[in-house]
């Protein structure tokens, strides 16, 4: 990494078959309450939709937009998430190392 910051660390040591991430500072932790604002929005938006399709039924192909705004934003926000997790992560310390002092 150019700058040496990493946002994310594995959650299981090198050699584990897992290579879960997880946020190490506030910059991840900003990634996490990103992703869970795009979930949550998506869904309220889509439920939204659905109100008003149920009291404005002649409004045509709303139910299109309604079927396609929660898996959009969910898309979004799954890629956003798994690309910073990957970009700015530490695949080779774990969550502990950085909270025991071992790495800087």
């Amino acid at each position: 990494m150019a700058d040496g910051e990493y946002w994310f660390a594995r959650r299981f040591p090198v050699g584990n078959p897992r290579n879960a991430m997880s946020p190490i500072n506030e910059q991840g932790y900003a990634v996490v309450r990103r992703f869970i604002t795009w979930m949550v929005g998506g869904a309220v938006v889509a439920a939204i939709v659905a109100i008003a399709l149920a009291l404005w039924a002649p409004v045509p192909f709303l139910w299109i937009a309604g079927l396609l705004i929660f898996p959009v934003a969910a898309a979004y926000a799954g890629y956003a998430f798994i690309a910073a997790a990957q970009g700015r992560g530490d695949h080779q310390h774990t969550v502990e190392d950085y909270k025991a002092g071992r790495v800087k």
